[in-house]
C-alpha cells in the first residue's frame, strides 16, 4: 500500500475512533492528538523510506597477501577491514570467500616457435588454463598482431580443454607484430556486463608496435568496467630486450595493475589462482553514487599487527550498486 494510502486509512480509522470517546468535552484535544499522531507516523515512514533509499550495496573483490611468506592471507573476517569513502566510513555488510568470479587468461605468443624459454612459458600457461578447477568460469586468449579467444567463459573442464586446444592451433597464424592494447580491448569485450571480481590475467612483455588503441584507451576501459588486471611477465626485464625503450607500456604494467586491484609480478604460477583467493566485500554506499568512485581500505589495528607486512590489493574505484549480476559471481 502506498504511503499516502496508509496515511488516509490511518487518519480515517484512528481519528474517528478516538473522537467518539467524548464528543462534547474532548473534541478539540482529540483532534490535536490525532493530528500529532498522524504527523508522527508520517515522519516515521518518511525517515524509514529515506533510510532505505539513501544507501545500497556494492561488491568488490580484494586480496590480502603476505609477501615475506609468499602466501595469501585467508583468515580475515569482515570486522578486520576498515573501508572509507572520503571522510565517511563505509559499512562492510558482507564478506565471502566463496565466490566464482570470471578469469580471462590472455597470453602473448609471438616468438614462441623460435625461443625455447618463451615456448616453455606459453606451454605452462596453456596447461594451467586447461587445469583450472572444475566449475570456475575461465576464458583463454592468445595474441600477436591480433588475438584469438575461446567462445566465452567455460566452467566445464572437458569443453574448456577442447576450446583452448582450438585457440592454440591458431598461434602460428597471428602474425609477427604485437598488438597489446588492441588485444586487451578485445578481452574486455568478452566479459559483457561487469560482474564483481572479473579478472584479466595477462602473461606478456610490455611491448606494442601495432595497436590502434592507446595505453590511455585501455586504462579508461579497465577502470570504467571495474575489471581487475593481473600481469605476469613472460620474460624478465632486460637492457637488451626489445621492450627496453617502451616506457609507456612498462608504466601501464605498473600503474594499471595496481589501480584495478590486481598485481604485477615476474612469471609466478602462484598468481594464476590469485583472483579466486580473495574476499568479496559487500559495501554499504550512498545510492546517489552513479559512477565508480574512489575509496580506501585498510586493516583494523589488531589485524594489522598480526599481519604487519601484509599488502591489500583492492581497486582504486568502487563501482555503483549491483543487483542481479552479483548473484552470478556468487554461484
Amino acid at each position: 500500500m502506498a504511503t499516502h494510502a496508509i496515511m488516509a486509512h490511518y487518519f480515517a480509522t484512528e481519528g474517528r475512533g478516538h473522537l467518539r470517546v467524548d464528543k462534547q468535552s474532548h473534541s478539540l484535544s482529540g483532534e490535536v492528538e490525532v493530528v500529532m499522531r498522524y504527523a508522527f507516523l508520517v515522519g516515521v515512514l518518511t525517515f524509514s523510506s529515506l533510510a532505505i533509499a539513501q544507501s545500497c550495496t556494492s561488491y568488490v573483490v580484494v586480496n590480502a597477501y603476505e609477501p615475506r611468506l609468499h602466501v595469501d592471507i585467508q583468515t580475515l573476517k569482515g570486522d578486520d577491514f576498515i573501508a572509507k569513502m572520503g571522510d565517511s566510513d563505509l559499512a562492510i555488510v558482507s564478506t565471502s570467500q566463496d565466490y566464482n568470479s570470471r578469469l580471462l587468461v590472455l597470453l602473448e605468443v609471438d616468438g614462441a616457435q623460435k625461443n625455447e624459454k618463451i615456448g616453455d612459458v606459453v606451454d605452462t600457461v596453456t596447461r594451467m588454463a586447461r587445469q583450472a578447477p572444475e566449475g570456475k568460469p575461465v576464458a583463454f586468449g592468445i595474441y600477436a598482431d591480433h588475438a584469438a579467444f575461446t567462445k566465452g567463459f567455460i566452467a566445464e573442464a572437458e569443453k574448456r580443454n577442447a576450446e583452448i586446444g582450438a585457440v592454440i592451433e591458431e598461434s602460428d597464424s597471428l602474425g609477427h607484430r604485437v598488438a597489446l592494447y588492441d588485444s586487451l580491448h578485445e578481452s574486455l569485450k568478452l566479459f559483457g556486463q561487469h560482474q564483481p571480481g572479473d579478472t584479466v590475467l595477462l602473461v606478456a612483455n610490455p611491448y606494442d608496435d601495432k595497436s590502434s588503441h592507446s595505453s590511455g584507451d585501455v586504462e579508461r576501459e579497465f577502470l570504467a568496467t571495474g575489471t581487475r588486471l593481473l600481469i605476469m611477465l613472460r620474460e624478465p626485464f632486460s637492457d637488451v630486450a626489445r621492450d627496453y625503450s617502451h616506457v609507456i607500456e612498462k608504466r601501464m604494467f605498473y600503474t594499471l595493475s595496481e589501480r584495478t586491484g590486481g598485481a604485477f609480478t615476474d612469471f609466478d604460477p602462484h598468481f594464476f589462482g590469485f583472483g579466486w583467493r580473495g574476499y568479496m566485500l559487500g559495501l554499504r554506499i550512498p545510492d546517489n553514487v552513479r559512477k565508480p568512485k574512489k575509496w580506501q581500505l585498510k586493516l583494523q589495528p589488531a589485524a594489522a599487527r598480526s599481519f604487519s607486512h601484509s599488502k591489500l590489493f583492492y581497486p582504486e574505484l568502487v563501482p555503483p550498486c549491483q543487483t542481479a549480476i552479483v548473484e552470478k559471481a556468487k554461484q
